[in-house]
């Protein structure tokens, strides 16, 4: 909905503060800097994986084995810049070659790591035409598992790159071609390996030494018969990091970290709300430390003009949720104004983290934690955090810009912070003063100036002056915000949380604004011609 009115009317009545106790003002000075870095538009990114929770199968596919066409309408105006798949834990048991040929030919096969079952109907192919219909670029991750059984070889791996970028006359490319498709599909993304420090699914831990050595070989057996491609390493800790990177720092273009915020929820409300809203401090503080570190290792490798940079591959908000006796793990709980907050906030982090972080995948974009909740195979509809992602996509992109925030806030140990992943220890012994206001801000190719803010308080709302360089006045607000940080779309009650977006009519600079508990806003400035 557009409303035009003056911006005094605007600044009074329109911006949405639901609350009537506020707290003192916050002050947000927006300066441009000499050096600008770019922001990658693949940290907007999503991931795709077969975990039982009707992510891909009831979800992306419909029980006929067809795709949903609601959900593939809901998505493509999203944008998406990439997409993970087959993704996490299961790719340790994952098999491609059952993923192709006649749907009527693969096998069903038992997921060991998620329960439920595997059709295969959703297959490679399947994927990358998909891919090429919905707008996006495909990323896909190889079996390195360990597990005699389940593990892929360097071998099925060249299988499945030639397969999919080998020339028609090759074997596997032959294949493709038999299958439907006879140009290559040239994708660029491939990572080795998933969490391979830990024993998850039927994969069993190693060292980063061993999975260094194994890393090595595959990436140089990869680069020497496919020199274009981009290339990303399993991440963890330091130590790790440090393996890794000293035996591969000249093969992989990325390293991947994993973060999993928490929140725990009875009877409808979230518990403890500061240490899940202000959890992705903990993330950025992580990332800035380990960041420092892979500059140091870039200009060792003399990779300062094609730096290998971090990619956040699985990340969102888990629910645990009361169930009378104990908080359970569940994807099904739906995405909640505080969500918002969060997922705004570590979109946040991966903007000013730019160019450290150049890529970050969202788990999941439909159902489980999704963007889009299904309704039988017909139906489905935009959760919270689906605005989020449109509008960061949409407008958060360009030239990362500078933001001060001054004002009231928390001081918290970022031990108490709820997130799980690739955490260092020094991490958890600091103490921070988070402020509840939060931010990011770019320049854009059009030369504007777009800014996010978000209010990490749960039960006070914020009063926010924003300070921008002369030339620039408000043209457009966007604003998510509910009466209660709990509340969520839902089924029946589709709208509870929908963007609410107000043109101004000012050629002022300044904006005053209030956030309610848990609020977004967006700020769209324009360059005075």
């Amino acid at each position: 909905m557009k409303v035009k009115r003056s911006l005094f009317v605007v600044l009074c009545m329109s911006l949405f503060c639901f609350t009537s106790f506020i707290s003192g003002q916050s002050v947000v000075s927006i300066s441009i800097p000499d050096q600008l870095d770019d922001i990658d538009p693949m940290i907007y990114g999503q991931m795709l994986e077969d975990c039982n929770d009707s992510v891909i199968y009831g979800g992306l596919i419909r029980g006929d084995g067809t795709e949903h066409p609601v959900v593939n309408d809901l998505l493509k105006p999203l944008n998406m810049p990439i997409v993970r798949w087959p993704a996490g834990t299961y790719i340790h048991e994952y098999n491609w070659e059952n993923g192709i040929g006649p749907k009527e030919s693969r096998p069903t096969v038992d997921c060991i790591c998620w329960g439920g079952q595997d059709t295969n109907i959703f297959g490679t192919d399947e994927f990358l035409q998909w891919c090429k219909r919905i707008g996006t670029v495909p990323y896909i991750n190889f079996n390195m598992s360990n597990n005699p059984k389940y593990a892929g070889s360097l071998g099925d791996a060249l299988n499945w790159l030639e397969y999919v970028n080998g020339s028609a006359n090759t074997a596997y490319g032959m294949k493709r071609v038999q299958n439907g498709h006879q140009r290559p599909y040239n994708v660029k993304y491939w990572c080795i390996g998933n969490e391979n420090y830990g024993p998850y699914g039927v994969h069993k831990a190693e060292t980063a030494e061993v999975y260094s050595d194994k890393l090595y070989q595959w990436a140089k057996t990869i680069r020497s018969l496919y020199p274009d491609l981009k290339l990303l390493g399993v991440g963890h800790l330091y130590g790790w990091n440090d393996t890794v990177l000293s035996k591969n720092g000249a093969l992989i273009d990325f390293l991947t970290l994993h973060y999993y915020m928490g929140a725990q929820i009875k009877e409808n409300v979230l518990m403890d709300p500061a240490y899940t809203i202000f959890a992705p401090a903990k993330v950025e503080a992580n990332i800035k430390k380990s960041a420092e570190r892979l500059g140091k290792e870039n200009q060792r490798l003399r990779r300062t003009d094609c730096p290998i940079r971090f990619s956040i591959d699985e990340w969102n908000n888990r629910h645990a949720v009361y169930d009378g006796v104990k908080f359970g793990f569940t994807r099904k709980d739906s995405r909640r104004l505080f969500d918002v907050a969060t997922v705004a906030g570590m979109l946040n982090v991966f903007i000013r983290q730019s160019p450290a972080v150049g890529m970050a995948n969202y788990i999941f974009p439909v159902n489980g934690h999704g963007l889009i909740k299904t309704v039988g195979d017909d139906d489905a509809y935009k959760t919270p955090v689906y605005f989020v992602f449109e509008l960061y996509r949409h407008y958060m992109i360009g030239k990362k810009i500078d933001m001060e925030i001054n004002g009231s806030g928390l001081s918290l140990p970022l031990s108490k912070l709820k997130v799980e992943g690739d955490i260092n220890r020094d991490v958890n012994e600091e103490m921070q003063e988070l402020k509840f206001i939060d931010g990011a801000a770019v320049l854009t190719k059009e030369g504007n100036i777009n800014i996010t803010l978000i209010n990490r308080s749960h039960e006070k709302g914020q009063k926010v002056k924003v300070n921008v360089p002369d030339g620039y006045f408000v043209k457009n607000v966007w604003t998510l915000e509910a009466d209660d940080i709990n509340v969520a779309n839902v089924s029946n009650d589709r709208n509870r949380i929908v963007p609410k977006k107000t043109e101004i009519n000012s050629k002022k600079s300044q904006m005053d604004l209030t956030l309610s508990p848990c609020g977004f806003s967006m700020i769209q400035y324009s360059k005075v011609k």
